[in-house]
């Protein structure tokens, strides 16, 4: 019975997850007044947030406007449903809720990389490569969640859900504290108005990978070694049901078998994928960008790896960027493909031979994508015409040539639980579940189709902010 429970900790509101979409949560619901108690069961914040090297893209920020760049709610709506076929109400709520999570950072007079156009978006929105911001980000987020009173509790992790049985409100949380497994104990935190669950995805916990996508489940984890599925659980525990389950498991980066360093940037630049055969089996680009159809491809070839193929061009050319007259090179990415265990040779059967896949299968492959790209100016067999996104188009690839032995890892999931436009966890009859909410990577809604580059980030920000918005009408 609810009223047996011996209560070791009391606040209005619990947050599972001081992450991308926790953070914002608690700082919303501290601006009015609520006792917030953050669990976070790392040692740190920020979850993928401070792993991100991707970008962040908001839509009516000031740095657009400083730029002459019109943008809006309402046409970032229209890109989430177009490429990614978000659930329309659930697109419209997290685009509007995504300037509130921008004016954080103009408030807290974050300084972004500068403006960068990504595939896929209606228009220039990207805040810029997020290589090493990730941590300044948290920071930021985390600075601002402390100064307005947010209690923010490391090593406690949720692991089950407290439910009035009359009821059915989400009343508290179970909690596991303590770092060595000798000094574990369970303690039962109490939330007078409700709990968020903010607790990212489910690439650490294999068996959960198996279970939706089993091609999947030897892929290299590249996230935070929190994201063990645990608030996904203890919803579904509770009934709550799923949405975009199936698609989840999203292939990220290719990653060198030897190295786990990340070959991605080589695809981006021209590179082409082969397999043991020798043959392409997938367009190495999308038209939004995402590479998670063509890595996720990649894992259900033979024996689940494949090649990523390029040239001396490519890796003279990989992190360079037309800037005012001048090039600059993204070193990080640079040393990606350094870092990478590469053979190189001055013939594709060469190459083959010494990389490991049928050399010639690969020698025909490799003369039908150069003869298509000088006949007719892309390549005719899975229409890539493009190197990454719409920028650059294809190009040949000539002599000397690399290969690295590539398995394709994960970084995100792109579906969990269901939930409204207020983020509220919907039950298996579509029914909210009283008290509870979740936000971010471990919500569907968003990616039923393809992913949109930049928006997990200020998504999940965004999602925190509904989140929090609904439990205080709630």
């Amino acid at each position: 019975m609810v009223n047996e429970i011996q209560w070791d900790h009391e606040a209005d509101m619990l947050i599972i997850g001081g992450g991308t979409a926790g953070l914002p949560a608690a700082i919303r619901l501290r601006e009015h007044g609520q006792k917030t108690t953050v669990l976070e069961w790392r040692p740190q914040c920020g979850g993928s947030l401070g792993m991100i090297v991707g970008a962040v893209a908001f839509a009516g920020s000031d740095e657009q406007r400083a730029a002459g760049i019109e943008d809006s709610p309402e046409l970032l709506t229209q890109d989430l449903v177009r490429v990614g076929g978000a659930v329309p109400e659930i697109a419209k709520a997290t685009a509007e809720a995504q300037v509130e999570a921008y004016d954080i950072f103009r408030q807290e007079e974050f300084k972004w990389p500068g403006l960068v156009a990504l595939p896929g978006h209606s228009a220039v929105r990207g805040m810029g490569w997020m290589l090493n911001y990730g941590p300044p980000v948290v920071r930021c987020l985390e600075d601002k969640a402390r100064r307005v009173g947010t209690e923010i509790l490391f090593r406690h992790r949720g692991t089950k859900l407290i439910q009035d049985p009359l009821t059915r409100r989400v009343i508290g949380v179970e909690v596991e504290v303590g770092e060595k497994k000798s000094e574990k104990r369970t303690l039962n935190f109490k939330a007078k108005n409700g709990v968020i669950i903010g607790s990212g995805g489910f690439g650490r916990n294999k068996e959960m990978i198996r279970e939706w996508a089993p091609h999947m489940v030897t892929c290299v984890p590249k996230m935070p070694i929190s994201h063990t599925g645990d608030g996904l659980k203890m919803a579904l525990q509770l009934g709550a049901a799923t949405k975009d389950i199936g698609v989840a498991t999203a292939g990220s980066w290719p990653v060198c078998v030897e190295t786990h360093s990340r070959c991605i940037w080589a695809l981006d630049w021209g590179g082409i994928m082969v397999n043991a055969d020798g043959k392409r089996f997938f367009k190495e680009s999308s038209d939004e960008g995402f590479y998670g159809r063509m890595t996720e491809a990649g894992m259900r070839q033979p024996g689940g790896v494949y090649w990523v193929v390029f040239d001396q061009w490519v890796f003279d050319h990989v992190g360079t960027t037309q800037v005012k007259g001048t090039v600059e090179r993204n070193m990080a990415h640079f040393r990606d493909i350094d870092w990478c265990a590469k053979v190189k040779a001055d013939t594709p059967e060469e190459l083959a031979r010494l990389a490991g896949f049928d050399p010639g299968n690969f020698r025909q492959a490799l003369a039908r994508y150069n003869g298509d790209i000088e006949k007719h100016g892309y390549d005719t067999e899975f229409d890539r015409r493009y190197q990454f996104g719409s920028a650059r188009p294809v190009q040949t690839l000539n002599p000397p040539f690399y290969a690295v032995k590539c398995v394709t890892c994960l970084t995100s999931m792109k579906g969990g639980l269901k939930v409204d436009p207020e983020m509220r966890v919907l039950d298996q009859y579509n029914d909210p579940i009283p008290g509870l909410y979740a936000a971010g990577e471990v919500t569907g809604g968003l990616w039923s189709k393809s992913y949109m580059l930049a928006v997990m980030t200020s998504g999940s920000m965004a999602q925190g902010i509904i989140a929090a918005s609904s439990a205080l009408k709630y």
